[in-house]
């Protein structure tokens, strides 16, 4: 029988206004796809008072937020926080540092930057990318922001499109292994038993999940187990 439940996705959205997140619930809507918003605003981790960016505290807060969560798209207001007393400017291209810096995991997810002045984004990409490129005689390949930003799939849009946008990169994520995630996210207190992989055996699917979530690589190793062992065992059903 087939299954009437929406494919749940996350996605996470960083934004220096509060009503951005209940605009997100308006305005994202994608048939047949669950739209799970994690809203965070960079400006309550910003004491005026000291001028200080509590950055320990923010980095705990994502932590926090995202332990346990497959995480399908990351989209990011560009200016949010001005350069603090104790840490630079908190904006899209920060936010992607600091979540890379936490897990390599982070490198592999769609990003979407908007902006009200696009212009702005280009120039100061381009400016860190040259003082980069400057900053010693060393091969291209080996510059850590140009390797990033080569490697990473990155969009960037006007703030007036933004949610066309995220609605249609929603829209393209909705992959084979996605859908299987999600219906394993239903079973998530059922025990693995005969996959004869020693790694998962005897674990809940629950934990699993928790697992894929930091893991990547070790995601799509369960995913294709679970996809063959499906397949040779409907195959039986059906000689």
């Amino acid at each position: 029988m087939a299954s009437s439940n929406k494919i749940l996705l996350n996605y996470l959205v960083f934004d220096d206004e509060n009503d951005e997140e209940n605009q997100n619930r308006i305005n994202v809507k994608v048939p047949g796809i669950e739209c799970n918003l994690i809203f965070i605003n960079p400006v309550e981790f910003w004491d005026h008072d000291t001028d200080d960016f509590k950055i320990k505290e923010f980095e705990k807060y994502l932590d926090d937020k995202l332990r346990g969560k497959q995480i399908n798209l990351i989209a990011s207001d560009w200016n949010m926080v001005p350069e603090t007393n104790n840490y630079g400017p908190i904006n899209a291209l920060a936010v992607i540092k600091i979540l890379i810096k936490k897990n390599v995991k982070f490198k592999k997810i769609q990003y979407l930057i908007y902006s009200g002045k696009p212009k702005e984004v280009s120039e100061v990409i381009i400016s860190e990318i040259k003082g980069e490129l400057e900053s010693a005689e060393e091969p291209i390949y080996s510059k850590e922001l140009l390797s990033m930003l080569l490697e990473m799939k990155l969009k960037f849009c006007s703030r007036n499109e933004r949610f066309n946008e995220i609605n249609t990169l929603i829209n393209n994520n909705k992959t084979i292994s996605l859908i299987v995630l999600n219906s394993l996210n239903q079973l998530d207190r059922n025990t693995i038993h005969s996959m004869g992989n020693e790694y998962f055996d005897g674990r809940k699917i629950g934990d699993l999940l928790n697992l894929i979530s930091e893991n990547n690589d070790l995601g799509l190793k369960f995913i294709r187990e679970i996809i063959d062992l499906s397949i040779a065992y409907y195959s039986k059903l059906n000689e």
